[in-house]
């Protein structure tokens, strides 16, 4: 910014001289270079009376003005050291400005700038920084992870919980069970919460259970399906930790079948989406969350119709929809902040999408900008069909108990079709290592599975069959 002259003394006087024109304070001394006898001849015309007044009014010609305030022995302002000259520039009643500029508030909390382990990965495509604390993006069908971020911390679900709920009820009952809700089921929730008004008694089948759980996040119907399910909402808990741990969750631990608070439910982001990939796989779930809208009819206790509409809103929502959305499930408490899990579809691939702790709407723009990315960043890559084979297998890796000893030196192996990985378009098959294991096989044989590594990142697998 380029800076002003500064005032010299003279103006600097003239200028308080004006402010304070009218008090009097400041007088002028009159020059008179005239001859006495001019000057008694000017007085007694009454010449010198209105140029008496005007150097009171501080309007003098300036050459009629002898500055009072300086003194005799003053330099000429030329002639001052600069540090004389600045603080005589400077008055000391001048107002002095050094207020300290306020800080623009950080728009972002601290968790969007945690690190997003992903992008350290050499070559692979960087992420978006979003708000969540937990974040992941991963391929549905090979469980290939796109994007990483604090994907192992321990998390609350809030009502995301409900894709493990759902998830269990389908796989141990009949859609066309009724359910019969408690006075546990119905007030065994906090008052507050989500709910679609079940009274005691009151009788839906599991199907209308599972559209009011899904699209109405309704608490009191998770709390029945789990006593229909197993009796007791505490056995139907310890079925949800089983199935976790089967689909290879190690961080998550359920203590209730609807997501409301408690210190020993949580989750991790890597968990959760491995829940939300094996739900999506299953048709009955996948058809109650693609769902936008959904009608219970009266039933036993109620004569008037439930209308449910899907929360998620990039599914239901003109403001948030995003292409592709293929349901999933939103969550919220005090202690979670919102969550949310999203499937999507574009082309040949299904991502699913796990946001954890975000606060507000944000998490529906991070989620659109990760499934962006996912889409936009990557492609199936087909690796090499590799010729039959035969691998020498330990004793205790037959390919069953009941084959000939010829058998248990070597094995002959067929790939019955190509394996497939998930890359960004500027890697290549040949740039993996692979990882070999031998696998049961519940519909046939013993089978060799090859998973395929990027930098140590896994990216896809293929498998080979006994011949």
């Amino acid at each position: 910014m380029p800076m002003k002259a500064k005032p010299t003394m003279r103006k600097m006087q003239k200028n308080k001289n004006r402010d304070n024109k009218d008090t009097g304070k400041y007088k002028y001394k009159i020059r008179t270079l005239l001859p006495a006898s001019i000057l008694c001849a000017a007085l007694c015309a009454g010449l010198c009376t209105p140029l008496t007044v005007r150097a009171q009014e501080g309007t003098a010609p300036e050459d009629m003005i002898q500055d009072a305030a300086a003194p005799e022995d003053a330099l000429p302002e030329d002639d001052l050291p600069e540090d004389d000259l600045q603080a005589a520039d400077s008055p000391a009643d001048a107002p002095q400005d050094d207020t300290v500029p306020e800080e623009t508030p950080d728009p972002y909390p601290p968790s969007y700038y945690l690190p997003i382990e992903s992008n350290e990965i050499p070559g692979w495509p960087q992420g978006p920084q979003v708000q969540a604390e937990s974040a992941i993006v991963m391929d549905v069908d090979y469980g290939i992870c796109l994007y990483e971020k604090n994907i192992h911390a321990k998390q609350y679900p809030a009502s995301i919980t409900k894709i493990m709920t759902a998830l269990v009820t389908i796989e141990n009952s009949d859609l066309s069970d009724v359910v019969t809700f408690s006075e546990n089921a119905v007030y065994g929730i906090e008052p507050e919460s989500s709910h679609i008004g079940i009274d005691v008694g009151e009788q839906l089948t599991v199907e209308q259970s599972l559209y009011a759980l899904m699209l109405a996040s309704a608490n009191e119907v998770a709390m029945g399906l789990a006593e229909h399910v197993a009796g007791s909402v505490e056995a139907f808990v310890d079925m949800m930790n089983e199935k976790a741990a089967e689909l290879g969750c190690t961080e998550t631990h359920f203590v209730n079948p609807h997501g409301l608070h408690d210190e020993d439910h949580y989750v991790t982001a890597h968990d959760m989406a491995l829940i939300a990939r094996a739900a999506y796989h299953n048709p009955t779930f996948l058809n109650t969350v693609c769902t936008v809208y959904y009608e219970i009819p009266p039933t036993n206790m109620e004569e008037e119709t439930r209308y449910l509409l899907n929360h998620q809103k990039l599914l239901s929502d003109d403001d948030w929809y995003y292409t592709g959305c293929r349901g999933g499930k939103t969550g919220y408490t005090d202690q979670a902040l919102n969550t949310l899990v999203t499937f999507a579809k574009k082309d040949n691939r299904i991502l699913v999408c796990v946001d954890l702790k975000t606060d507000g709407t944000p998490i529906y723009s991070d989620t659109t900008a990760l499934l962006d990315y996912g889409f936009d960043n990557f492609q199936w890559k087909q690796t090499k069909k590799e010729a039959d084979v035969a691998f020498r297998l330990p004793l205790d890796r037959q390919l069953g108990p009941d084959l000939p000893l010829s058998w248990a030196d070597a094995c002959g192996l067929k790939a019955l079709f190509p394996g497939w990985t998930l890359l960004p378009a500027d890697i290549s098959a040949k740039d993996l290592t692979t990882k070999k294991a031998m696998e049961p096989n519940t519909a046939g044989p013993w089978r060799l599975k090859t998973s395929y590594y990027y930098k140590d990142h896994y990216v896809g697998y293929s498998y080979q069959y006994a011949s």
